[in-house]
């Protein structure tokens, strides 16, 4: 690649070479006819002499009428004569140096000069000349030359005479507009917007790269140019959706001549443009017009997007069951749904504009309003219950929460609540709470009712067991065996229905209102089951890893595990019995677990076993209410119990005790 440029290098500077060359060549021809006048006017310049004194008079009139600077010179350059502007521009003062003003030519219009020498003296006339020069100052200066040869009486030339012009301003104004224009070229040629200039006879001046690329036309950009706005409106016409349109409105916008802005026009590959129409009017006369046009596609989906969100958002505002209301930093309302309205009984027209606070509020309840109104101002949110007067003059209870509303500086300028009847919701409450102090009431009662039944009903019991206890021991030897097996069965019939009793009674006892709150040991809970149950020497009680201390009531955890471990120990039919009993911790509850390896549960029975009277054996000790008492306590404590279990191989408990602060 490096090579490659240096090659291009090489190239370009061999052709500068024989460029340069050609024009040494030509200046020397030049210099050749230069130096061929100048003999001819040195052969004049004596006779110029004689006459010098005679012209003189004629000069000094010239002189004295000219503001520009004029100057004469001689046919070798060599100044006879200069106004005093000439003495200004020039730094040179004639009476104190002799002045060659070929010497003043800047170095790199020597060429041009010589030229221009030679025109002068083949024509008579030079205009308009433009050469830069140095002054005496060094300063460099662009100036303008209008100059004729001055001739005898004889016609023969003898002088050159001219008004020289400093146009360096001028010039350098040039030069700037034409970097200007550079510039503007540049900047228009890559805009981020389309460009089409077109002039008074609607031919096409500029055309820029984007416009390019919205029409498919980058390659065509340079043919452009000439070309009638109508022809190129006809050869594009096939882009966009409705070509028709796009022909006929270019017409009629060109005809107007009006301004235009935001055209939007549909293209067929799915681009949409913006479109803007400026005609260029100087002092009153038509000069052309510019088209600009802005890829606005996105900016359109968007927007169309925008506003079917708003749309939905609009409809689920109007049409949701909680009411909206918009309020200024005031406390004036800006808008209402059709919700609020409904909840208030109020239309739209009695409310805008109105204070919210005064419509709706009466005492505790304002001071309320104003305290949440104060704290939405500087940018807080919150939800709070409030009474409300509605038109009808009946109270409700709403829920309002209210956030502040800010503009798009980030300014709160009022508030948005959203407000919640929850009238009904306080009435269910009421009655909720009513019910609840009747239904505690009601257990309380029960609870002694349970106890005086339990009472009344194992006395007798009691007294039949002991008539029957008598009766054997008195005719010991005299009845059969019949007899002897209806009296252990009626024996074990007061047994079973004694138990009965004392387990309806703890199932009874087991509500919400009475457990105390303490802390408790589960390890000393377990490890302490054995003196109170039976456990045969085959059966092991082992605890798998170290039990929680939860806040609760110490009892009711003792007949949770109680009545579980009782059932594996009652279904243990191995001849080396084991009952785990092992805890898992989680962020809010404990899950215990009770595995045992009896004779397990079919998985039909797994629901069967915790309602109340579902024995799944005719056991003696069984009542069918143990494992209801356990989910009872366990939903006390908001757990939930479940199990897993295999006939022939043993059952495991699952149940989760949620978490109480100690």
């Amino acid at each position: 690649m490096e090579d490659k440029k240096i090659a291009i290098l090489e190239r370009a500077l061999a052709r500068e070479k024989s460029a340069r060359k050609q024009a040494e060549k030509i200046l020397e021809e030049k210099s050749a006819n230069l130096y061929e006048l100048t003999q001819e006017l040195s052969k004049a310049n004596a006779e110029l002499e004689g006459t010098i004194s005679e012209k003189n008079s004629q000069l000094k009139g010239i002189f004295e009428n000219i503001v520009d600077a004029y100057v004469v010179i001689d046919l070798q350059g060599f100044v006879i004569k200069m106004n005093q502007a000439a003495v200004e521009m020039l730094g040179y003062d004639l009476t104190k140096e002799k002045i060659n003003l070929f010497k003043l030519v800047h170095p790199d219009d020597k060429g041009k000069t010589a030229e221009g020498f030679i025109q002068l003296a083949t024509k008579g006339i030079l205009t308009n000349f433009q050469i830069k020069i140095v002054t005496k100052e060094g300063k460099n200066k662009f100036v303008q030359i209008n100059s004729s040869i001055v001739f005898d009486s004889k016609q023969n030339p003898i002088a050159a005479q001219g008004i020289v012009r400093d146009v360096t301003k001028e010039k350098e104004a040039q030069e700037l507009l034409k970097a200007s224009e550079n510039r503007l070229s540049t900047l228009i040629l890559n805009l981020d917007s389309g460009v089409l200039l077109v002039d008074e006879k609607n031919q096409i001046v500029i055309s820029n790269n984007k416009l390019g690329e919205f029409f498919s036309c980058v390659d065509e950009l340079e043919n452009m140019k000439g070309q009638t706005n109508l022809e190129f409106t006809e050869t594009q016409k096939y882009l966009f959706e409705d070509s028709n349109l796009f022909v006929s409105r270019v017409k009629e916008l060109v005809a107007n001549k009006e301004v235009i802005l935001g055209d939007v026009l549909k293209m067929k590959n799915g681009r949409i443009l913006e479109r803007d129409f400026i005609p260029i009017i100087e002092n009153g006369i038509y000069k052309g017009h510019l088209w600009s046009f802005r890829d606005v596609t996105l900016i359109q989906r968007y927007n169309q997007n925008i506003e079917a969100e708003r749309l939905k958002y609009s409809s689920i505002i109007a049409n949701m069951n909680l009411g909206l209301l918009e309020v200024d930093r005031e406390d004036k309302i800006l808008m209402a749904n059709q919700s609020f309205m409904k909840m208030s009984g109020y239309d739209e027209k009695d409310l805008i504009g109105s204070v919210a606070n005064e419509i709706f509020t009466e005492g505790d309840a304002k001071k309320e309003v104003l305290k949440e109104t104060k704290d939405r101002l500087v940018g807080n949110s919150n939800s709070y219950e409030l009474l409300v007067k509605l038109k009808d003059n009946s109270f409700k209870n709403w829920l309002v929460s209210g956030a502040p509303h800010y503009n798009i500086n980030g300014e709160v300028v009022g508030s948005i609540g959203i407000h919640l009847d929850i009238t009904e919701f306080r009435n269910l409450e009421k009655q909720k709470a009513d019910l609840l102090g009747k239904l505690e009431k009601s257990n309380t009662e029960l609870e002694e009712y349970a106890h005086i039944v339990s009472h009344d009903l194992k006395s007798p019991l009691r007294s039949l067991n002991a008539l029957f206890t008598w009766l054997k021991d008195d005719n010991e030897g005299k009845f059969d065996d019949a007899s002897l097996n209806n009296f252990d069965l009626i024996e074990k019939t007061l047994e079973k229905m004694e138990k009965l009793i004392s387990d309806i009674l703890e199932y009874s006892s087991v509500t919400s209102g009475n457990e105390k709150m303490e802390e408790v040991d589960l390890n000393e809970v377990v490890l302490g089951l054995p003196h109170i149950l039976f456990i045969p020497e085959h059966i092991e009680l082992k605890i798998k890893n170290n039990l929680p201390t939860i806040k609760g009531d110490e009892t009711k955890f003792q007949q949770l595990f109680l009545n579980i471990i009782s059932n594996a120990v009652r279904y243990i039919d191995k001849s080396k019995g084991l009952i785990e009993v092992d805890v898992l911790e989680f962020a809010s509850y404990y899950q215990f677990s009770i595995k045992d390896n009896g004779i397990g549960i079919a998985k039909k029975d797994f629901d069967k076993i915790f309602k109340i009277f579902q024995a799944l054996t005719d056991n003696k000790e069984s009542s069918g209410i143990g494992l209801s008492i356990v989910k009872k306590i366990i939903n006390l404590y908001q757990g939930e119990i479940w199990l897993e279990s295999e006939l022939g191989k043993g059952t495991t408990f699952y149940f989760t005790i949620l978490k109480q602060k100690l």
